[in-house]
């Protein structure tokens, strides 16, 4: 019998499980139950090892699979109720359209499923993304919402939005898709990039992406002193000042939350350097 070619794409790593396993005690109702739907695609998780593989062994990128899905889907949490606490309405719940739990449903399905296009290229990667997450979106919606297609439409139209908004090349308006497109960019710290940085192989173009998050030791997202969020960068050089002001900042600049946002960078041996207050 052939064996069989592929790697093995199904396993999960301790950080993985580490991380599902938070999430899943910080959630209850709809929320919880979707989290562990999508933990337990089989499916789903291959899409996610198969973009990671791509974007890693042949594109030279940062993770971009199941880990960071997790991570992402994480401070996304942690911005949506920080933001809850301090009484800033979701635009599901401005709108009177939905509840703050729908809007936690609509974000997590597009920002769990974001990177699925960096299994066909990075450039305009969030649109493969949609092509490729939008059976798994439909799916999942019709176990939450069985009796409900008009809340099916609007969270599949909030997922789409997630999705095609998080890399700050399309203009978005929602407060769920800002947040994912903020808590896409705070996942830049060194672990990150410890696989592409482990690999032997010539000069490519997501190399500076990597150093740069190398230099990252954490980042924390927090209550802000004078804004509902403050998300604090801190690295061992100034290497990691490109991650942050090329990736995060712009991404940060072109969200509807910006103005609920402090970001600062803690560089180690000097003081504070803050980008929004």
């Amino acid at each position: 019998m052939e064996s069989n070619k592929y790697p093995d794409w199904t396993s999960r790593s301790p950080k993985e499980e580490q991380i599902e396993k938070v999430l899943l005690e910080r959630t209850e109702g709809k929320v919880h139950t979707l989290l562990q739907m999508l933990f337990e695609d089989e499916e789903l998780h291959l899409y996610h090892s198969y973009a990671n593989s791509v974007a890693v062994r042949r594109l030279g990128y940062n993770d971009h699979g199941p880990v960071h899905a997790r991570i992402t889907t994480y401070n996304a949490f942690k911005i949506m109720h920080l933001l809850h606490r301090s009484n800033v309405n979701t635009s599901l719940e401005e709108e009177e359209v939905g509840t703050f739990e729908d809007s936690l449903v609509g974000t997590l399905l597009g920002c769990f499923l974001h990177d699925f296009g960096m299994a066909v290229t990075r450039d305009e990667h969030e649109w493969h993304s949609i092509t490729l997450a939008d059976e798994f979106i439909r799916k999942h919606l019709l176990k939450l919402y069985p009796d409900d297609v008009a809340m099916r439409v609007v969270l599949r139209s909030l997922a789409h939005e997630v999705i095609v908004g998080h890399m700050a090349h399309t203009r978005i308006h929602s407060i769920e898709a800002g947040v994912v497109l903020i808590a896409d960019g705070t996942d830049m710290s060194r672990g990150r990039s410890r696989i592409p940085l482990n690999m032997q192989r010539d000069p490519m173009v997501g190399d500076m992406h990597r150093y740069s998050a190398n230099a990252i030791t954490r980042v924390e997202i927090q209550a802000g002193k004078n804004k509902p969020v403050r998300i604090t960068i801190a690295m061992e050089n100034t290497t990691g000042l490109f991650q942050l002001e090329e990736v995060l900042m712009t991404k940060v600049k072109a969200s509807p939350i910006m103005v609920h946002l402090e970001v600062v960078a803690m560089v180690k041996g000097q003081e504070p350097k803050y980008y929004l207050t």
